[in-house]
């Protein structure tokens, strides 16, 4: 919980006496490449369930699982870098990325 809160924090702009950092924007280079790390390693890790003889339902939980963790883990690593800003944003489009490769796993037969 106490990793949350830090998160929180440091995303909002406080617990750092650095040089002020640029805002996070919706939109930018970081958060495509966000969406698309997401999609791919969720459709890779779904793809591989599936050639493991996983089902087309365990794979869709096994890709998206495992897309959300490494989004996760990335965040968590920018809070322990000094040099790296963990952000919400960056969150949302991991999640947006694991959402349409989930949408198109499930379209696969």
């Amino acid at each position: 919980m106490d990793k949350v809160l830090l998160c929180l924090c440091l995303s909002l702009g406080g617990g750092h006496a650095g040089p002020k950092q640029p805002g996070d924007r919706l939109f930018g280079e970081d958060k495509f490449q966000h969406f698309f790390t997401s999609f791919l390693v969720t459709g890779l890790s779904a793809g591989v369930a599936r050639l493991a003889g996983a089902d087309r339902e365990t794979s869709m939980w096994i890709g998206a699982g495992t897309g959300l963790a490494v989004g996760a883990e990335k965040e968590l690593l920018d809070i322990r870098s000094p040099t790296h800003t963990p952000s919400f944003l960056d969150l949302a489009w991991d999640a947006g990325g694991v959402g349409a490769a989930t949408a198109v796993v499930a379209q696969a037969r």
